[in-house]
């Protein structure tokens, strides 16, 4: 992942938000190499209708927008009045059709404007909820309004009110993402079909004749259809480390993952030519997801990696997206108001600084996310591209330097503190103040350690990862889930950086001295409880419980015989055993860590303890009445030691 210096990437869609707040640079790392900075701010954006209604007018197909504030409508809209009073929304657009102009605006009941755009300032800040444009319109119709005093309802075509990063949802209204169409997979063409190896061959999971999946449905259909919530959550899946994965890993992966709440896998690549075997594992990626079914990928570019000097380096992304942007095993995410597509996510980690050759960072990423034959080919399966890169650098000139070129942010490094505190919202803040887009997403993060040394890739330190780090911060995304729209769940197999919550498998970047032995499978365990809680906004009824207990394996001021060195910010840590009991009834919890133990009392819900380290083996036994309920006792799995043999700040987890 990343370094108090190092950078990533991301994803997000949704709600936005903003609040003002002092800038400050942010951290970053990776196992590769690099570091980073990043920050955000927050502001509550009304927000309208999810589903926006199609009016049928007679000369093209026009999509609803928001309803925005606006006293004098050739203020946000440069505008063409229509020389008479108007009688319903598809009057409106016809008339805007007539004068070929794409965004109409109708305000008081009756009054008609049409232009070519939006005038930039403010249009965002503008967007008000819908109560406000209820006028009736002086057609009589049932149901039909047409704005309000001083409300302009804005409807758009030809995606024209895309560029202006409005809100897709109504506050408190629930709506679902549709996230595979299998009507695509005939008409998409799969380059790796046959073009598997020998390699790929063994070992291979045979997928059992899955029923295939239903497309998106009408709201009036009676038939299920394959979705994910809008709250989506994402891990991110580093391709570098899969080698040797099969179909039948993917497989396992996904099936894993979705058990836990987690809605797809953002797929981080650095290599990706023709003859790349990265390529092919992400072939077969979108095909266990075709397969299994309600869960997606998507693409994380590592630009940390991947050149981007001239428009040569574009072409490895653009042939991604030409390749895979309409697959069905690719996330979906809404259309954005005023567009009838379905957007597919595009993210980075790291580019702010990428120009494609083309003399400017803007217009570098433009030659590749808007390029036609990209554009063309994901328009005839109904989707377009929602850019909303990780980028650690600019974050206060986005707004002007990117607006309309960027969808939305992705804060990698939301994940862990920025020094010897716990984690808080101040950085989620300053972002989202600056956010270009409509979009937001942030991180969350089990821990991170690295331990390279300098003929390696040269990375040695921790982020603080106390004070049941994961937990606490899934506590903080659900309290402001209305200004996040996704989370990426960092990492899912990042191995080097000691941040994975999925299983030890595949191919390790010379990581085993400080990753092999300490299982994360915990925080995966605990994500389906607080997924539900973010998704829903309501934490589930505990009936399943659980206890889940973890350590590092030696004191942070040891002394070990290691050549890499003690990794910087050590003293950021404190030497403690970390416990979270899920009950549904009172009891008593009893920690113990070598020659110290303590019990505590434990009240129906989420429960938090720690005690201080002591050498030894450690335990955590819920009981009642004195008779044990739960009992998680890793025995000779793990010994907290005082004389270890290297540094290793990792996580050992147990969990029952």
């Amino acid at each position: 992942m990343k370094t108090l210096f190092h950078v990533l990437i991301g994803v997000n869609f949704l709600s936005s938000c903003s609040n003002t707040l002092a800038s400050f640079s942010e951290p970053h790392g990776r196992r590769n190499r690099h570091n980073r900075l990043d920050h955000n701010e927050s502001r509550s954006v009304p927000l309208h209708s999810s589903n926006p209604r199609q009016l049928d007018s007679p000369l093209s197909r026009w999509f609803e927008g928001p309803c925005v504030s606006d006293s004098s409508p050739s203020t946000i809209l440069g505008a063409t009045l229509s020389k008479q009073l108007v009688a319903s929304p598809q009057e409106c657009t016809s008339y805007c059709d007539s004068n070929s102009l794409d965004i109409a605006g109708l305000r008081n009941g009756s009054e008609c404007f049409c232009g070519p755009s939006l005038n930039n300032e403010a249009t965002r800040v503008r967007e008000v909820s819908e109560e406000e444009c209820s006028s009736p319109c002086i057609s009589e119709i049932p149901q039909q309004m047409c704005g309000g005093p001083d409300r302009t309802r804005l409807f758009g075509r030809n995606g024209a009110l895309d560029r202006y990063g409005f809100g897709f949802t109504r506050i408190g209204q629930p709506i679902t993402l549709p996230l595979l169409d299998s009507d695509l997979s005939s008409a998409v063409h799969d380059p790796l079909q046959s073009e598997a190896t020998s390699h790929d061959q063994e070992n291979v999971f045979q997928v059992p004749n899955l029923p295939p999946v239903a497309p998106p449905q009408d709201s009036t259909s009676s038939t299920s259809t394959t979705q994910v919530p809008v709250k989506a959550i994402i891990a991110h899946h580093m391709v570098g480390n899969v080698y040797s994965y099969s179909l039948g890993s993917w497989i396992n992966d996904i099936r894993l993952a979705k058990s836990a709440g987690i809605d797809g896998f953002a797929l981080n690549l650095g290599s990706g030519g023709p003859k790349s075997w990265q390529r092919k594992r992400i072939g077969d990626a979108f095909r266990a997801a075709e397969s299994v079914g309600g869960f997606g990928m998507v693409f994380s570019f590592d630009m940390t990696v991947l050149r981007c000097d001239s428009q040569e380096d574009g072409d490895i992304l653009r042939d991604y997206l030409m390749t895979w942007g309409p697959h069905p095993g690719h996330l979906t995410l809404p259309p954005a108001a005023g567009s009838p597509y379905q957007r597919i996510l595009v993210s980075t980690f790291a580019g702010e600084y990428c120009t494609f050759g083309r003399g400017s960072v803007r217009d570098g990423w433009l030659s590749v996310i808007t390029d036609p034959a990209i554009v063309s080919r994901l328009n005839s399966v109904g989707r377009e591209i929602a850019f909303v890169p990780s980028w650690f650098a600019r974050v206060e000139a986005r707004q002007q330097e990117f607006f309309g070129a960027i969808q939305g942010d992705f804060f990698w490094n939301g994940g862990w503190p920025y020094g010897s505190h716990d984690v808080d919202w101040e950085a989620d803040a300053y972002r989202l103040r600056y956010n270009p887009g409509s979009l937001y997403m942030t991180s969350v993060s089990p821990a991170f350690f690295t331990h390279y040394g300098p003929s390696s890739f040269n990375k040695n330190w921790i982020y603080r990862s106390d004070d049941w780090l994961y937990a606490s911060r899934w506590e903080m995304l659900v309290d402001h889930r209305d200004e996040v729209s996704c989370v990426e769940i960092v990492t899912w197999n990042d191995y080097g950086e000691s941040s994975y919550i999925g299983p030890i498998e595949g191919n390790q970047p010379n990581s085993e001295a400080w990753v092999n032995g300490f299982p994360h499978l915990g925080f995966l365990d605990m994500t389906a409880y607080y997924a539900q809680a973010f998704k829903t906004g309501t934490y589930p009824v505990i009936r399943d419980e659980k206890v889940y207990i973890w350590s590092r394996p030696h004191p942070r001021d040891a002394d070990a015989p290691d050549p890499v060195g003690r990794p910087n910010f050590w003293d950021w840590t404190e030497d403690y055993l970390w416990a979270l009991v899920f009950a549904a009834s009172d009891g008593e919890f009893t920690l113990i860590s070598g020659s110290n133990s303590q019990t505590f009392p434990v009240k129906s819900g989420v429960n938090k303890f720690k005690l201080p380290n002591a050498p030894g083996p450690i335990r955590g036994t819920l009981t009642r009445l004195g008779v044990p309920v739960l009992d998680v006792n890793p025995k000779s799995d793990f010994d907290f030691s005082l004389h270890p043999r290297n540094y290793n700040f990792n996580y050992f987890m147990a969990y029952k």
